[in-house]
């Protein structure tokens, strides 16, 4: 283990590291494999998206560590919430700055989500694509998602972003809450249906705005959603239900025994990409604390977790080591499963000879259309989108 990683002495009383995000990083398993490794207390406060992102803008001094999207650094930076990333005290700094993610280029592309856009420090403090010594945020976790059938359905798999907004589904659709999120998915049904048209999916002008709105309000006033989630998919009460979906929660519907079937969408998935960030309240010694946090997440035990929990990591290198290559074989090389496939908590969520929907990573991460999105307009959009939201939560 390299020398940043040694854990700090220990003591009666170690020291407390603070971490604000959400349920999809911040479980159990986690916590106690970092603080056996490192010899440090943690205190994780798992939010919803949108309510975490709300504490980071305005309470920087209640976490040392924000373990978010990176979508949210368009709201939560600008801020001053956070402080900037040394890269030279990210140990392995090389294999992540060569994630190809980060090397694809997302110039004129079909979203502005890619971490690229927002991961360097610029001289005036902006954050923008060009490479500097310096980070916003330090890239951990990624996925593609797509939506998922909850419960019995006898109805035929749905192949398309476009089946969330049809007849068959009328009434039985979930969406999520957070715009950043919940838009990008509507956007894809809407466009897989040729209803809407827009010269950037990603970045929505005032007037595509209203006309996107006025058509989702459109369904909503039809009958067509059951209700928009936050960080909690619907579960199979009654008739089965489509509803968009995150690895996490299907993988936790999945292993209490519910009938749940993840949909691999022809027109490609939805791209995000998670990361931790540092307050700027941080004090010399939680600094030290929180450096040697974040190179733990990628030396290998996080990222062992977190593909149990169907999520990749940005640094796949050291993860490999800490899983049996039956797991490495499916979770990142999409191979049928040659014995039971365990979530991050020890359940069975694959019988052997079953395969992760998608297919393998390079496949599934190849097919990744657009990313989870803070416009320009976000505001305005947010606004009326709101509208459509508050009262029909699940």
């Amino acid at each position: 283990m390299p020398d940043q990683l040694t854990s700090p002495p220990l003591h009666i009383n170690p020291p407390v590291l603070r971490v604000l995000g959400t349920g999809v990083t911040l479980i159990n398993t986690i916590l106690a494999s970092a603080e056996a490794d490192l010899g440090i207390r943690l205190e994780f406060t798992a939010l919803d998206g949108i309510e975490a992102q709300r504490r980071g803008v305005l309470a920087p001094e209640s976490f040392d560590i924000y373990d978010q999207w990176f979508h949210d650094l368009d709201l939560v930076w600008p801020a001053r919430s956070l402080r900037p990333i040394e890269v030279n005290r990210i140990s392995c700094w090389d294999e992540v700055r060569n994630w190809p993610v980060l090397q694809s280029d997302a110039e004129g592309s079909v979203s502005r989500g890619t971490p690229r856009d927002r991961l360097f420090v610029q001289e005036n403090g902006e954050l923008g694509r060009a490479i500097s010594g310096q980070i916003s945020m330090l890239p951990t976790v990624y996925n593609a998602d797509s939506f998922a059938i909850v419960g019995n359905s006898s109805a035929a798999e749905p192949t398309s972003w476009g089946d969330l907004l049809s007849e068959q589904w009328r009434g039985r659709v979930a969406i999520q809450a957070d715009a950043a999120i919940g838009v990008p998915d509507l956007l894809l049904a809407l466009r897989a249906r040729g209803e809407f048209q827009c010269q950037n999916p990603g970045n929505l002008t005032l007037s595509e705005i209203g006309s996107f709105i006025r058509l989702v309000k459109q369904y909503q006033l039809s009958g067509q959603f059951a209700g928009f989630w936050t960080d909690r998919t619907p579960g199979a009460d009654g008739a089965a239900k489509l509803s968009t979906m995150w690895w996490s929660n299907y993988l936790s519907q999945k292993a209490r025994g519910m009938p749940i079937r993840m949909c691999a969408p022809r027109e490609g998935y939805r791209g995000w990409c998670g990361g931790m960030a540092l307050s700027r309240h941080l004090d010399q010694r939680t600094e030290e604390l929180a450096y040697t946090y974040l190179n733990w997440w990628l030396s290998g035990p996080a990222g062992a977790i977190m593909a149990r929990n169907g999520a990749y990591m940005a640094a796949p290198g050291a993860t490999r080591t800490h899983l049996s290559e039956v797991e490495w074989d499916f979770w990142y090389g999409g191979k049928p499963a040659a014995a039971d496939i365990c979530d991050a908590y020890g359940n069975v969520v694959y019988q052997p000879g079953e395969r992760r929907e998608g297919g393998s990573y390079e496949t599934r991460q190849r097919q990744i259309v657009t990313w989870n999105s803070v416009m320009e307009e976000h505001n305005f959009l947010v606004r009326l989108w709101d509208v459509i939201t508050t009262g029909a939560l699940i």
